[in-house]
């Protein structure tokens, strides 16, 4: 008992954490400190309802209350960026020179065209996100206008109105035909393991309407192929051409490839083939062309690449490349060599590939018509 009457009693704070104290007792805390010097148990003793905490938080507070404690974040720049406004600007225009020559490309590549070997791969995707540009997923097909839904749907609805089954689309269409580019590259190992599903852009960059391309191959070195599959036959057209193509230089083609290509497909005597609605294609001269050769073209509405099988077919020879370059790890290649890769993994394409795409046509419109001639997956 004796033990405990000899332990000194805790001095509580009357006034809780956060309630505050009252205003002459703070600067009477101040003026004993700084003033008079008071420190230690001299000073505790003079505030004996307050803990020392409490007493020192106070006494410390500067004596005249307009006084305001200097914030030195004010004056505080923190460390000086690693990339300039200059470096800023030649990121970006960087970026806008890649969007017109390569479509798209990877956060290195900007780096390095750039020539921001100076700082991290990070510190340049910081910059790119900065100026909105984010890693989204690649718009690999254009917007419909208004008048395109009624179009497709009514196509869809008079394609089934006909009877025209799978039969039709497996041995009545002679062959699909269509023109494609695949872009040359000097180094194909440098982009080979990029993932081809999304690209750098900002969330409002994409494609306008009427646009059927992924991003712009404008400026870039491309092997252009001018390409025809059949069911069961695979691939009875590949003529390789340079330029730009124009009616004139169509016809020309036609005369020479066309009369093989029929021959050689499932059905040479109806000779129908089917196109989409590029202008060269369908021009007046065009048309006496393939009127001479006796061919018929059966087409189908604007903006719709997924009712031509070979868009498909043009894909997967995409993806052909890809794994052929890194199979035979090719870090440098001319154009002429590039060419000739191409069209060999063009012309020895697998026909069973070509004809699973030519057998999904009738689900294709099947879909198109459930969809009310929205886009579908194919």
């Amino acid at each position: 008992m004796n033990n405990n009457k000899n332990k000194k009693k805790k001095t509580t704070c009357p006034y809780p954490y956060g309630t505050g104290i009252p205003l002459e007792s703070s600067v009477a805390m101040r003026l004993a400190y700084q003033m008079s010097g008071l420190r230690g148990k001299k000073l505790i003793k003079m505030f004996p309802r307050y803990c020392k905490a409490t007493i020192y938080n106070h006494a410390k507070k500067p004596i005249c209350s307009g006084e305001i404690k200097h914030d030195r974040r004010q004056h505080n720049k923190g460390r000086p960026p690693k990339l300039t406004k200059r470096d800023g600007r030649m990121i970006i225009s960087k970026i806008k020179k890649l969007r017109r020559t390569r479509g798209s490309f990877t956060s290195k590549r900007v780096q390095l065209e750039a020539g921001m070997t100076h700082v991290s791969n990070r510190t340049v995707r910081r910059l790119m996100n900065a100026h909105n540009y984010r890693y989204l997923r690649s718009r690999k097909k254009g917007l419909l206008l208004p008048k395109d839904l009624p179009a497709r749907l009514r196509f869809c609805n008079e394609i089934r109105s006909q009877g025209l089954t799978i039969n039709f689309w497996r041995n009545q269409i002679s062959f699909y035909f269509d023109g494609t580019g695949f872009v040359y590259k000097e180094n194909p190992m440098d982009e080979a393991f990029a993932p081809k599903a999304r690209e750098w852009r900002q969330p409002n960059e994409g494609l306008a309407f009427g646009c059927t391309a992924k991003g712009k191959k404008e400026g870039t070195t491309q092997a252009k192929f001018m390409v025809a599959i059949s069911y069961t036959r695979g691939v009875v057209l590949c003529e390789q051409y340079f330029g730009r193509i124009n009616g004139e230089k169509f016809c020309r083609l036609v005369d020479r490839c066309f009369p093989q290509a029929f021959h050689l497909s499932i059905n040479p005597y109806d000779k129908l083939f089917l196109q989409d609605g590029d202008p060269s294609q369908n021009s007046a001269l065009a048309m006496e062309t393939f009127e001479d050769l006796g061919a018929n073209v059966f087409s189908i509405p604007a903006r719709s690449p997924d009712l031509n099988p070979i868009e498909n077919f043009f894909h997967m020879v995409g993806e052909a490349i890809h794994e052929d370059t890194i199979v035979k790890e090719i870090r440098y290649e001319t154009f002429e060599d590039f060419s000739a890769r191409v069209h060999e993994i063009i012309i020895n394409f697998p026909n069973t590939e070509i004809d699973k795409i030519i057998n999904s046509m009738d689900r294709r419109i099947g879909q198109i018509i459930k969809a009310k001639g929205n886009r579908i997956k194919y």
